[in-house]
């Protein structure tokens, strides 16, 4: 997948070049909360196919914004965390769900609804 550029100087147009693709916001949603398994966050992504998670989470990584790891044992698994850029990311997702927020109205029949996402950091929603 290649990566697109909207080819402004503009910070604006920078920050989207990184963090504007579909779910990659929601994906940091998630991580702002600390470090996540793959399976974990396609379990509270719903509607993410596997494709496009590995590929933002690959987007991510490679703007700097998120890092792989493997944890020690008896978890011996592989998170992804983010980096010091990537937590400062939490003003924006905050800012961007109050002003969602007037918008949210009632649960539609279709919507998927995850409790962290209304009780999170910054009453995230």
């Amino acid at each position: 997948m290649s990566r697109r550029s909207y080819d402004q100087y503009c910070a604006v147009a920078r920050a989207l070049d990184a963090v504007g693709e579909r779910w990659s916001l929601l994906i940091v949603r998630e991580l702002l909360d600390g470090p996540r398994r793959y399976t974990d966050l396609h379990a509270d992504l719903p509607g993410v196919s596997t494709d496009i998670l590995a590929a933002r989470l690959r987007q991510l990584e490679s703007e700097g914004l998120a890092v792989r790891r493997r944890l020690e044992r008896p978890a011996n698994a592989t998170v992804y965390q983010l980096t010091e850029r990537g937590l400062a990311l939490r003003q924006v997702v905050d800012a961007l769900g109050a002003w969602g927020l007037a918008a949210l109205g009632e649960p539609r029949p279709t919507d998927a609804v995850r409790e962290h996402w209304v009780t999170g950091v910054g009453g995230r929603s």
